[in-house]
């Protein structure tokens, strides 16, 4: 996926991330959208997968993973913030991250991006790429942690973000 796509960008641009990769297979893409019952298309899902990384606090719903916000809350000074961050301080030190880090990208989860060997961990849970907007963050030089987001198709669950040291 070209991130100057105009839907894409505005997904990026929205969340102040108009520099960050995106990486996509066109097919995987057309085949989610396609799927019966999809109502949240590629760049919509892209937008929720980031917000969800950037300020959601679930985690993982009923497994016990830790979201983004959660992480950093539990070691604050590691990203220079007070002890008691607030959970705006906390989304825009995550937005640093991913803006600052000239690797930073987002990666649509397929049978074809799997392949490249630094994609190749599945969410810890077992979502499926095929059926689910499974998303990795990558933020090598500040998160050292795997991090998924995932974004039903159908709308009928929010999305969520996990991450796994």
């Amino acid at each position: 996926m070209n991130p100057s796509d105009s839907a894409v960008g505005e997904a990026l641009a929205a969340l102040d991330l108009s520099g960050l990769a995106v990486v996509a297979d066109p097919d995987a893409v057309t085949a989610l959208e396609q799927t019966p019952g999809c109502r949240i298309g590629f760049a919509a899902a892209l937008r929720l997968a980031l917000e969800a990384f950037l300020g959601d606090r679930r985690g993982s719903p009923g497994q016990g993973h830790d979201s983004a916000m959660d992480l950093v809350r539990a070691a604050p000074d590691a990203y220079g913030l007070d002890s008691d961050p607030s959970d705006a301080a906390i989304t825009q030190t995550l937005r640093r991250l991913l803006a600052e880090d000239a690797q930073a990208r987002i990666v649509l989860l397929s049978a074809k991006t799997i392949q490249d060997p630094t994609l190749r961990f599945l969410p810890e849970y077992g979502e499926d790429i095929a059926t689910l907007w499974v998303f990795r963050i990558l933020a090598p030089s500040g998160w050292p942690s795997l991090q998924w987001a995932i974004v039903d198709p159908s709308g009928e669950t929010p999305a969520y973000s996990y991450g796994f040291e």
